[in-house]
């Protein structure tokens, strides 16, 4: 039985190497000389288009795949702002790679009442709906909804009451530094587009 399994494994191991050998020997010096490879009647591509088509491919620099880097830097800055408020410390670190150094420091000063008054956040808010707008000049908008209904405030292991505007839009802009987004100011919500 052993035999008939090591018998089985050769087999295999031979038909795997013709295969690979196979496929590797399928075009020859000859064809690739010839250009045959290429479409008739069809145009080379430039060192651009080929540049383009492989950006395009990676999806890095399409509307797409900004907007989708905006979405998940915008959750990435909630977490940022999620741990600033919920945690004891204020650590700028935070924000690093989210947001502008001016961005950081707006909110540690936006918290640090509240962390001097011993007040500290518990749970965190549901975010959705989020939007991206880009713009033309190379900068975003994003929105969302923001629903702090699950994200309290405890004092010494106490719930304190906070003021709430309920579910509300929230607007940020961004923009982009040496090839990376970050989120550059935030905006009143009264300048939203979306409704919550």
């Amino acid at each position: 039985m052993t035999n008939s399994m090591t018998l089985r494994a050769r087999t295999l191991a031979v038909a795997l190497a013709a295969a690979a050998l196979l496929a590797g020997g399928c075009s020859s010096a000859g064809d690739e000389e010839s250009g045959d490879d290429e479409i008739a009647g069809a145009e080379p591509a430039t060192p651009a288009e080929n540049d383009a088509t492989a950006e395009d491919q990676e999806g890095e620099g399409t509307a797409e795949a900004d907007t989708a880097a905006l979405e998940q830097l915008y959750q990435d800055y909630w977490a940022a702002l999620i741990a600033l408020e919920n945690g004891e410390d204020l650590d700028p670190a935070l924000f690093e790679g989210i947001a502008t150094p001016g961005v950081a420091e707006e909110q540690i000063s936006r918290v640090q009442p509240m962390k001097d008054d011993g007040i500290r956040r518990v749970g965190e808010p549901v975010i959705d709906e989020i939007t991206v707008e880009l713009a033309p000049d190379g900068s975003a908008r994003i929105q969302s909804c923001v629903d702090p209904e699950g994200w309290t405030a405890v004092r010494n292991g106490e719930e304190v009451p906070i003021q709430s505007a309920g579910r509300s839009p929230r607007v940020v802009l961004a923009e982009r530094a040496s090839g990376t987004w970050l989120i550059s100011e935030e905006r009143p919500s009264e300048e939203a587009t979306i409704t919550c």
